[in-house]
């Protein structure tokens, strides 16, 4: 199982160092939900571009790694756990696949 309160921990390392060596990523939350934002268009042209034959499988799941690590960034640095946050997320669909919430 992956232990996604360490990835956390390491993405946001990471990008911390990578931006104290000049790289243009910063990991000020306002910015890292901007940054997102930028990963997921960046993902469906990629997801286009495999659909048209263009690009390949493997360049479509990097650009959604990309979202992810961007979420796991903005986690560690807002304290947030991750884990117990994707599991309620996970109940709450459940029920509204099952109609015993507000929304389907």
């Amino acid at each position: 199982m992956i232990d996604l309160q360490k990835l956390c921990k390491i993405t946001l390392e990471n990008a911390e160092k990578r931006q104290k060596n000049g790289a243009k990523i910063d990991t000020d939350t306002r910015k890292m939900i901007k940054h997102c934002a930028t990963e997921v268009v960046e993902s469906a042209e990629a997801y286009n571009s495999m659909v048209d034959g263009v690009a390949n499988k493997e360049i479509f799941a990097g650009e959604i790694a990309d979202i992810i690590c961007c979420c796991l960034i903005i986690a560690g640095k807002e304290d947030i756990d991750i884990e117990r946050a994707i599991y309620d997320c996970v109940e709450k669909n459940e029920r509204r696949a099952n109609g015993i919430s507000d929304k389907l």
